[in-house]
């Protein structure tokens, strides 16, 4: 039997005592009847299932609350080893709709290193919010679970704010008047507010991606990003580490960091569900660029005729483009900047991305072996007394992290992932090749080793201890601990005494229980059931 791995004792001397009472009933009973019984039927069936030796696991969450999608999601999944990529059932995939937002990829092949990693890039999409992707370097066979922010239209996180408006068309697709989409983010402590607008000229006509009119009373939805917010930041389309398609340059697959002034999402549909892809005419997005803005080009705050570049994001394809620069100039209300588009897409403003990238790894000493932490990777724009901004955060228990970061003044820093205390954190300008940073674990605390075990919808007797990642946190609290469990057993760490905790996984929907850590580490049950449909359900 494929993927069968082992058998409990108990189940093996359920199938002899069952073999022997057949033997002894022979002559009582038809052998016709005999025939009838199956000698297996109660006996339980231990499978140790894992689809492929190395594996990755993904939430897609909605970015303003942080809450997994409950709703289908569409998974296109590109990059170098796309072509390697199966599911939880061991099929080989490409693109799929998930029936809720959590993912699991499988990679058949050689397992990736640091010196030979896998790399793919996972796009997704689902109705009412804005798309986005994740860029994965995977250099193990069990990965760090990743994270997906998408923005809903009508409910945008903090450091953002959306309209809708609807654009009557003639029977040609052609606007009948001029149409202007006028957004404000909100102002938050030091945050100011920003402006964005999008004017749609009279006598423009929509056309879809064939070529197509797009005709009727179209929606057009804009989302709108405050480029100083961390909550925007969040959502940004494929991380601000993200590489870029084509560089102002001229490089393809080019590394750096993005530093968005703002960024905005712009989806034009009509009831018929056609989409817009392409105007006749120029459409111009304004977008305000506050005063206090950092211009790494020129080392001082932005000013008027300094250039921006413009890219623009694919949303099958997850990878942004660079469009034009744009000069920027003195508006009425401070700084602002003009975008000409002619195809519908997503757009960031940012200042100039650098040429030369080097790349950076921290070894993170003194962490023992499975712990979870939380890092964030901080870029300062004026040395170290200067404003920070998050460049990247997860949750980890690596003890090496690589970034491919441009010149400048960075931090990292690595929190308990339970109550956010700082573990450790060093600073370095311009920093290449190794770093090290040491951390320091809290005594007292606690470990929960969990089995997580799943069985068959379909009453197939069998119980599967999968390779699988466990989300924990306090009860009531969104989780953010992660800790990857090898066939079916794991530990929890970082517990505080006699806590209420949540431990979840995600398959198709969340599974979760509910424990208290007591004064002593502890043992416990996570079990959650398989669809009828997944082949270790088939066997």
């Amino acid at each position: 039997m494929k993927n069968l791995r082992s058998l409990s004792s108990y189940s093996l001397l359920k199938a002899v005592a069952l073999s022997t009472t057949i033997g002894l009933a022979v002559g009582c009973q038809n052998l016709k009847d005999i025939q009838n019984i199956d000698p297996l039927r109660d006996v339980v069936f231990k499978l140790n299932y894992q689809p492929a030796k190395t594996q990755i696991q993904g939430l897609v969450v909605d970015a303003r609350t942080g809450l997994p999608l409950q709703i289908p999601i569409q998974v296109y999944i590109v990059g170098k080893d796309a072509g390697r990529a199966i599911t939880f059932d061991g099929k080989a995939i490409s693109t799929y709709r998930a029936p809720k937002g959590d993912i699991f990829i499988g990679l058949t092949g050689a397992e990736p290193t640091r010196a030979t990693p896998a790399e793919l890039r996972i796009v997704v999409d689902a109705d009412g919010y804005t798309a986005s992707s994740m860029n994965l370097t995977l250099t193990r066979a069990l990965n760090d679970p990743f994270t997906i922010r998408l923005v809903k239209f009508d409910a945008p996180p903090t450091g953002a704010a959306s309209k809708a408006l609807s654009t009557p068309t003639s029977a040609s697709g052609v606007v009948t008047s001029p149409r202007v989409v006028e957004i404000t983010t909100p102002a938050s402590g030091s945050i100011a507010a920003t402006q964005l607008s999008l004017s749609i000229p009279a006598s423009t006509a929509l056309k879809d991606s064939k070529g197509a009119p797009v005709t009727g009373n179209v929606t057009t939805s804009v989302v709108a990003f405050n480029g100083q917010s961390p909550e925007a930041l969040q959502a940004f389309p494929g991380g601000l580490t993200a590489p870029v398609a084509k560089s102002a340059q001229g490089k393809t697959d080019a590394k750096g960091l993005f530093n968005p002034i703002g960024f905005v999402a712009i989806e034009m549909k009509n009831p018929a569900g056609q989409i817009v892809s392409t105007f006749s005419q120029p459409v111009t997005i304004q977008m305000s660029v506050p005063t206090t803005t950092f211009n790494p080009a020129t080392g001082r705050p932005i000013s008027v005729n300094d250039r921006l570049e413009v890219y623009s994001y694919n949303e099958l394809t997850g990878a942004w483009t660079f469009e034009r620069e744009v000069a920027v100039r003195q508006a009425t209300n401070g700084l602002a900047v003009d975008v000409p588009i002619t195809h519908l897409s997503y757009y960031s403003i940012t200042t100039q991305r650098a040429a030369e990238t080097c790349s950076i790894t921290y070894t993170v000493r003194n962490l023992p072996t499975g712990t979870a932490y939380v890092y964030s990777l901080f870029r300062y724009d004026q040395g170290f007394g200067g404003t920070r901004q998050v460049v990247a955060s997860q949750s980890s228990t690596d003890g090496r992290i690589s970034f491919t970061v441009p010149a400048g003044n960075y931090e990292l820093a690595l929190y308990d992932p339970l109550d956010n205390t700082l573990l450790g954190s060093t600073r370095s300008t311009n920093p290449c090749g190794d770093i090290g940073v040491d951390v320091t674990i809290p005594t007292g605390q606690l470990k929960a080793a969990f089995t997580v075990r799943a069985v068959c919808e379909n009453g197939k007797n069998f119980e599967v201890y999968p390779t699988v990642s466990v989300y924990y946190g306090e009860t009531g609290k969104t989780p953010v601990a992660v800790a990857t469990f090898e066939n079916g057993k794991g530990i929890l760490t970082g517990l505080k005494p006699n806590t209420s905790y949540t431990a979840t996984v995600y398959y198709e929907g969340g599974y979760s229980v509910d424990f208290n850590s007591g004064t002593q580490d502890s043992e416990h049950l996570l079990e959650y059931v398989l669809k009828s449909y997944t082949q270790a359900c088939k066997n």
